[in-house]
């Protein structure tokens, strides 16, 4: 199998280009073949994944964090080749939420990663597709794992400030630091024919359960389902915010009387006062106006 492994080396502050040597050993004690190549820049993985299937790739492997699974992902996408390449993962980000959803999967183990290379089991899961609307602008893009807009992706915005810390503690810090100075406002959210509308925190839409670092927005979101998992929090006081940080963490927030819990196979978000987006904890707009989601069913091929 025709193997090309995409490398961030400043994922995880760092971690994956340090950890370089390690993952090539694990490879090559393997028996896999393989190529590796490096980004170095915002969209650089997309178009790695992107010549990789057209020099005949079969599978694609992403060596950082969400964002670079996310890059991956939307290069697989973009070379309209069905689920026919198959995405694998060492995972070795910041946050690396997305394989948290994954049974038996531990974010910085190479060797567990590589181990599910060697046996190549796959597994057909579902990917979300977003179509976000900022003034005149509009911007197209795919996820795997989750979407924030509003108080969620400011979050996001605030993370990208913090270069000092890695893990969970870079998060944590701009959550608290998001709601000291976001400005909730209106919003419509209409999904599979229901409506919300009103003063709103966020709206979170989960295809995989855990995202912001730690944060189990959707805990019981399945990946390949075919629906979307959509968590709605009303806007509160920050001290009543904080207390439910705690719940959040944990994925037992979803019977609070702020939390509308909902899954969907197509979703709408608009907002007069313009929000901050992110995917898979990149940020992609911070003023958007109208945001459009829908699921593709069964779109990847992931190595499990």
């Amino acid at each position: 199998m025709t193997t090309t492994v995409i490398l961030n080396p400043a994922a995880g502050r760092g971690l994956a280009g340090r950890r370089r040597n390690a993952i090539e050993a694990a490879l090559r004690d393997h028996a896999i073949e393989y190529e590796i190549v490096t980004t170095h820049a915002r969209g650089g993985a997309t178009e790695l994944a992107i010549q990789a299937i057209q020099r005949g790739a079969e599978r694609v492997v992403a060596v950082g964090g969400d964002g670079t699974i996310n890059e991956v992902v939307n290069g697989i996408i973009d070379s309209r080749t069905g689920n026919k390449v198959a995405l694998g993962i060492i995972p070795l980000g910041t946050g690396s939420d997305f394989v948290k959803s994954l049974p038996g999967v531990r974010p910085g183990d190479i060797a567990g990663a590589v181990q599910r290379l060697a046996s190549n089991h796959t597994q057909a899961i579902d990917v979300g597709r977003i179509r976000v609307t900022a003034g005149r602008l509009t911007l197209q893009r795919c996820f795997i794992n989750g979407l924030g807009m509003g108080l969620d992706a400011a979050v996001a915005v605030e993370s990208l400030k913090i270069k000092w810390l890695r893990g969970f503690a870079v998060y944590l810090i701009s959550v608290f630091k998001a709601l000291a100075t976001y400005r909730p406002g209106p919003m419509t959210v209409r999904f599979d024919g229901q409506r919300v509308s009103r003063q709103l925190f966020f709206a979170s839409v989960g295809n995989g359960r855990c995202q912001g670092g730690g944060f189990w927005m959707t805990p019981d979101a399945k990946l390949d389902d075919g629906l979307l998992d959509l968590c709605i929090v009303d806007t509160m006081p920050i001290s009543r915010a904080l207390r439910k940080i705690p719940l959040l963490m944990r994925g037992v927030h979803t019977n609070e009387p702020e939390v509308t819990m909902a899954r969907a196979r197509r979703i709408e978000v608009t907002c007069p006062t313009p929000i901050p987006v992110a995917t898979d904890g990149e940020v992609i707009a911070t003023a958007a106006q109208r945001v459009e989601v829908e699921v593709l069913p069964r779109a990847v091929q992931l190595v499990v």
